[in-house]
């Protein structure tokens, strides 16, 4: 069975039903708490649709003017570093960190967190440009493809995400919170998509909407053979004394400075990375009050 399938078969994953999304109205503690239940949730209206506009603009820039290398690459797309792609001196990546930072995301980031020293991994971060294709059926949990220490991401797409119109992200709930067993290339296997349709959800995004979603949330790229292309940026962040080490090359710190979420310390032994922290230190300075 592939996504489109999947839609005509089960239209009502394309709702809501566990309601999971939420606005800037909602208190931090109450979005905190469907999030530990499912695994997921979903901030509306969180990022500004200018700012989104302007870096995927960038982000098609950079790949059209001068290859890039990505991280990883394939028929449906490439990822990328978010240092590697930049416009002389704009970084569409650092302008969206900077904007997180001083949104009201950050509050629920640091419920999530419970603290307010956090440090965002961009070791793990990735800008994603995908070409919908249609695909079969599976899924993965990020704990088991990217880094199992690593608590939490947050999926920032460029554009609206509509389902049938362009790929998008979607998502089992609720999370199993555990490791579930996989095949070779880490899916979870169309069965395990199929066993529970009523737990399936497949959001449509509008330009400046995110979803945060945990390690161990089981999660799927939909595809409908539209050939269109997404830009994403996925954002790894966790409480910054629970970080190991080796996590911490770059990385950007952030703590609150006069009661203001700011970029507090960058620290990277890339080379190729200084540039892109000192743009994104600029997008949210420290607060000197």
């Amino acid at each position: 069975m592939n996504f489109s399938t999947l839609l005509e078969c089960y239209p009502d994953i394309a709702l809501d039903r566990h309601c999971l999304s939420f606005s800037r109205r909602a208190a931090s503690a109450d979005i905190a708490e469907a999030y530990a239940r499912a695994g997921v949730v979903m901030l509306k209206d969180a990022m500004p649709p200018t700012l989104l506009e302007r870096a995927a603009y960038g982000f098609r820039q950079c790949l059209q003017a001068a290859p890039v290398s990505p991280t990883e690459a394939n028929a449906h797309g490439s990822w990328h570093s978010p240092w590697l792609l930049r416009l002389g001196d704009f970084f569409p990546a650092a302008d969206i960190l900077g904007a997180i930072v001083r949104s009201w995301i950050w509050d629920v980031v640091e419920e999530l967190c419970q603290t307010s020293q956090i440090v965002l991994l961009l070791k793990f971060c990735t800008a994603r440009h995908s070409v919908d294709d249609s695909l079969g059926l599976g899924a993965h949990q990020d704990a088991k493809v990217v880094e199992p220490s690593v608590p939490m991401s947050l999926w920032i797409p460029l554009q609206d995400i509509v389902p049938r119109r362009c790929s998008g992200l979607g998502f089992v709930v609720p999370h199993p919170n555990c490791i579930l067993p996989t095949s070779a290339d880490n899916d979870v296997g169309e069965d395990y998509l199929l066993s529970e349709p009523a737990s399936l959800w497949m959001p449509s995004y509008a330009l400046g909407d995110l979803s945060i979603h945990s390690r161990f949330a089981v999660h799927y790229t939909t595809g409908f053979g539209t050939g269109t292309d997404r830009y994403s940026l996925e954002v790894r962040a966790m409480p910054r004394l629970a970080a190991p080490s080796d996590h911490l090359d770059p990385a950007l710190y952030v703590a609150r400075r006069n009661g203001v979420p700011s970029f507090v310390r960058a620290h990277s032994s890339l080379a190729e990375a200084n540039a892109f922290l000192k743009a994104a230190l600029a997008a949210a300075p420290v607060d000197k009050g």
